[in-house]
């Protein structure tokens, strides 16, 4: 039994409410996380007893494939009529309450679930730990970054105007300068960011004269 089967399901038909709600939760579940793969793995004991409890209780709820559609036969009225006598038990099954022992079944499957989810959870954590940090950005890159972020604050009715943009960029780079030698921050680093400000707005000149 696979997720994809479960996706399948016509909703509207799994009976009892129970597990409708165990169905719903596994795929919520998996929709919700990253790794697909990983959850198809420890989720995998879960998907297939709640499919199967799908296949005992509410078998019509199971979608048929292309392959298992039947042919055209002389038979179609009684497969007519073996359709509706099915959907007819289906309406009074869920008026139904579940047995006790398959009240049972879906209290342990809730608890399955919740336990699987633990288990995600737990990996999601060891993942992510495991992971490679990306380093913080250096103090000359964020204030280089400021000042780009300055640059982009041109009103968007002067995105055109050469001139103003030619000033702008004129007092953000002696701005830029300033700091940078008041923090006694190495001059190649500082020149680096002076270079990329002055790219952002020859950018900024080229679509302007667009």
């Amino acid at each position: 039994m696979t997720i994809q089967q479960l996706q399948a399901l016509d909703m509207s038909l799994v009976q009892p409410e129970a597990l409708q709600t165990a169905v719903q939760d596994i795929l919520d579940d998996y929709n919700a996380t990253s790794d697909k793969k990983a959850f198809e793995e420890i989720a995998k004991e879960n998907i297939e007893k709640v499919f199967l409890l799908v296949e005992r209780l509410t078998p019509n709820s199971i979608k048929k494939t292309k392959e298992e559609v039947p042919k055209k036969t002389e038979k179609k009225d009684m497969a007519k009529d073996e359709k509706e006598t099915a959907a007819k038990k289906s309406t009074s099954d869920k008026s139904k309450k579940p047995s006790k022992t398959v009240k049972k079944e879906l209290d342990a499957l809730s608890k399955d679930i919740k336990a699987c989810r633990l288990k995600i959870k737990k990996y999601n954590e060891e993942k992510r730990k495991n992971q490679p940090k990306k380093p913080k950005p250096m103090r000359h890159t964020k204030i280089k970054n400021h000042f780009i972020a300055i640059a982009n604050l041109i009103p968007p009715a002067h995105k055109e105007n050469l001139k103003m943009q030619k000033e702008a960029e004129k007092i953000l780079l002696r701005a830029y300068r300033g700091i940078m030698n008041t923090y006694g921050i190495n001059f190649v680093r500082a020149e680096a960011g002076e270079k990329d400000i002055k790219e952002k707005y020859d950018k900024m000149e080229e679509k302007a004269k667009k």
